[in-house]
């Protein structure tokens, strides 16, 4: 499939999150490469290490971190094509992960130990022709919101339910002069793409509708699917006006951030990494709440990451040992614990009590809710996601949906596999 990312060389810097003391030149290395630079998320990752250590304790890991996901998708094709590939790699379920299917080691022989453990929807998004190419890691929950609760009391207001709900709230809100509660950090263009697509318009159109639409079987000249983006539009106003120069975390933690009434944040759309990063400062249910996206209560929208490794890379059964500690009990847990996402791997109700309230709250909702896969796992790679990204974030800025309809009919058929 073609790379959906811009070529070019890759920053990485190396992060020493996990290695060996003794230092031996014949020791087994293992390279990491991933985009998490949140200190949760790599905070994840070390503790995942620490568990694979344990039971491994010669073996030397050094994780690698990209600037972007686009960054590393080009390192990975570069040291593929020059012959020395990394490791293993971090992908998506979905899209991002299917495409490396060419090159990637076919991992069922040694997943047979585990696969049973996992839901086979979440393989299937890994899988092509019955090659099983990545250990599924976390799911992660796409349509959260995150909320000031302090400050809402203050107001007298309560947490908006539904998209009336929503409106009259947001107009509440306006009346008292807080004319931008809503809050994100778009600095890098894929968030505002993760908020329209992955909140608004699910919201609007439903899970059955979103589905079909991004495997390439709706129309983007629907009516229903202009009224969504109209409706999107109807909230461009409520954004904070510096979205488009803060990054992902900054955006999130100006829900924190007490300002003037017209600059104040009082929510901030997120994936459950941003409970994660609001909860490393700030106390659960106390400085802020986690809910779903308003009109989405009974909706769940799944994204997940795994790890790849591909044919002809060094140390090959190194890599395979810490893929069984990534899908194990043990490495799911001490994973998904840190970076708050749900684990991919089927767990017991008591060891689900081993995690935080906010990763207990996305697992009970997984569990009563049909999930809908996020728009990228759905979508083919071969889709160019990344100008999609770049359009939707100018649709935040002006309200235009022409450009956006424009561009995704003419690559529709592309978003099939």
């Amino acid at each position: 499939m073609n790379m959906l990312l811009n070529r070019g060389a890759s920053a990485l810097a190396l992060v020493a999150l996990g290695c060996s003391s003794s230092g031996a030149d014949d020791e087994a290395r293992v390279e990491l490469l991933t985009w998490w630079k949140q200190p949760s998320e790599l905070d994840a990752i070390h503790a995942a290490i620490d568990v694979h250590r344990l039971g491994h304790p010669d073996v030397q890991i050094k994780v690698h971190t990209s600037d972007t996901q686009g960054t590393l998708g080009n390192d990975v094709q570069r040291r593929l094509a020059e012959g020395t590939p990394p490791t293993a790699f971090q992908a998506n379920l979905g899209g991002n992960g299917l495409q490396w299917a060419e090159s990637a080691q076919d991992l069922r022989p040694r997943a047979m130990a585990w696969e049973g453990a996992f839901d086979p929807s979440i393989l299937e998004r890994l899988t092509v022709d019955g090659k099983l190419i990545g250990v599924p890691l976390a799911l992660t929950r796409q349509n959260n919101a995150y909320y000031n609760p302090k400050l809402l009391s203050e107001l007298e207001l309560d947490i908006p339910v539904g998209r009336e709900g929503f409106e009259a709230w947001l107009q509440s809100l306006a009346d008292m002069g807080y004319t931008h509660p809503l809050c994100i950090g778009d600095e890098a263009n894929w968030v505002s793409a993760h908020v329209l697509f992955e909140d608004i318009v699910p919201a609007y159109v439903g899970a059955e509708y979103a589905a079909r639409f991004w495997s390439g079987e709706g129309d983007p000249r629907d009516e229903l699917f202009g009224e969504a983006l109209d409706y999107a539009a109807s909230l461009n106003g409520y954004w904070n006006d510096d979205f488009g120069s803060i990054d992902m975390a900054p955006g999130i933690m100006r829900l924190m951030e007490a300002r003037a009434p017209a600059e104040q944040c009082l929510m901030t759309p997120m994936g459950d990494w941003g409970g994660a990063i609001l909860a490393s400062e700030y106390e659960v249910d106390e400085d802020f709440v986690q809910r779903s996206w308003p009109g989405a209560e009974s909706l769940f929208v799944l994204a997940g990451d795994a790890f790849v490794t591909t044919r002809g890379v060094e140390n090959l059964e190194a890599a395979l040992d810490f893929f069984d500690t990534l899908a194990s009990e043990e490495g799911q847990i001490a994973f998904n614990a840190k970076k708050g996402s749900v684990p991919a791997r089927d767990l017991s109700e008591e060891q689900r009590q081993e995690f935080g309230p906010l990763t207990q709250a996305n697992m009970s909702d997984f569990a009563a809710s049909a999930p809908l896969a996020a728009f990228k796992v759905i979508g083919s790679s071969d889709f160019p996601f990344e100008e999609l990204q770049r359009l939707t974030h100018d649709f935040l800025l002006a309200g235009d949906k022409e450009p956006l309809i424009d561009f995704i009919e003419a690559h529709y058929a592309e978003l099939h596999d």
